[in-house]
C-alpha cells in the first residue's frame, strides 16, 4: 500500500525545517508539496532532508492563491503516482506517536471506514496539552484519503478556508484513539497575532463585514480560554518540537506589519496586548 503526505506551502521554510525531522521518520513513501509561488528557502529545505525520489514539488504559478485547485492538484499527482492512501497535512501538524507505532492496523480501517481523526490543538507552549474548549471538544476531521473511495474537490468556486479533503464514500467513523497534532496555537503570541492577521486580511483583500469577520473568528479563538487537557504518552511519545520557531515566523511572515499598517479597531477583539 503506497501512501503520501500531501502539503501547500508558501515561504514556510522555518516550519519546514521543523517538521520534517520529524515526517521524514513516518513510513510515508511519498511526499507531494504543492508550492505557492516561494520566494525564500522553503525547497531547498525539502531537498535537504528528503531524498529526491521521495519527494515531488508542484507549482503551476497561479496568479491567486487557490485552496481547492492546489489541493485538487496534490490528489491528482498522487492518483498519477500509484498512491493508495493520501494524507492530508499542513505545515504546522504532526501525526499522533500511535498511528506510526500502529502504522499497518491504521491503514487497514481506511479499507473500509472513513475515520475521522481528532484534532488536538496544542496549547500553553507545550505539546502534552490541548484545547478542550467548546470549538474544540469534538474536533473531528477528515485528514485520510483512500483514493479508490475519495471524490474531487470544486476547484472552480474560490471560498477562503476551502474544506482540505473531498468527500470519502466510505461509512464514517471518529477516533480520539489517533489524531493529528496542530501547532499553530501551541504558542499564544503567535496564535493571536495570527488570527488578527486573518481578520485584517479578509477585511482589505475580500471586503468582509466586520461583523461578518468578528463571528467568523471570535467564537474560535475563546479569548483564549482554552480548558486545555493532558495528552496520554501514546499520543506524543517521542516526539521533540522547537516551539521557538514561532517566534522567529511571525516576523518573518509580517503579520503584526500587516495589522498596524490596516489597523481596525473593531476587529481587535482579542489580543490587543500582543499589539
Amino acid at each position: 500500500m503506497i501512501t503520501a503526505f500531501n502539503t501547500m506551502f508558501k515561504n514556510e521554510e522555518k516550519l519546514l525545517s521543523q517538521v520534517l525531522k520529524i515526517w521524514k521518520t513516518y513510513p510515508i513513501d511519498l511526499f507531494i508539496f504543492y508550492d505557492d509561488n516561494s520566494t525564500d528557502n522553503s525547497i531547498e529545505v525539502i531537498k535537504e532532508h528528503l531524498p529526491e525520489d521521495r519527494f515531488i514539488i508542484v507549482n503551476d504559478h497561479l496568479p491567486e492563491f487557490n485552496e481547492g485547485y492546489q489541493r485538487q492538484k496534490m490528489i491528482d499527482t498522487a492518483r498519477e503516482n500509484d498512491v493508495d492512501i493520501v494524507f492530508a497535512i499542513d505545515c504546522d501538524e504532526l501525526l499522533t506517536s500511535n498511528i506510526v507505532k500502529d502504522w499497518d492496523k491504521f491503514l487497514d480501517i481506511y479499507q473500509t471506514h472513513n475515520m475521522h481523526l481528532f484534532w488536538y490543538n496544542s496549547v500553553n507552549d507545550s505539546i502534552y496539552e490541548y484545547r478542550n474548549d467548546p470549538q474544540y471538544a469534538n474536533n473531528y476531521r477528515c485528514f485520510v484519503l483512500p483514493l479508490k473511495h475519495t471524490g474531487s474537490l470544486d476547484v472552480h468556486a474560490f471560498k477562503y478556508h476551502t474544506p482540505r479533503t473531498a468527500n470519502v464514500s466510505l461509512p464514517m467513523t471518529y477516533s480520539n484513539e489517533y489524531g493529528v497534532i496542530h501547532l499553530q496555537a501551541i504558542n499564544k503570541r503567535f496564535y493571536a497575532i495570527k488570527q488578527l492577521w486573518y481578520k485584517h486580511h479578509e477585511f482589505v483583500k475580500y471586503g468582509h463585514s466586520v461583523e461578518f469577520i468578528n463571528n467568523r473568528y471570535d467564537g474560535v479563538v475563546n479569548n483564549f480560554n482554552f480548558n486545555e487537557k493532558h495528552m496520554t504518552n501514546k499520543l506524543v511519545d517521542g516526539i521533540d518540537f522547537d516551539i521557538s520557531v514561532f517566534d522567529e515566523l511571525e516576523k518573518e511572515k509580517g503579520y503584526l506589519s500587516f495589522i498596524r499598517e490596516n489597523y481596525n479597531e473593531a476587529l481587535i477583539t482579542f489580543g490587543k496586548e500582543y499589539l
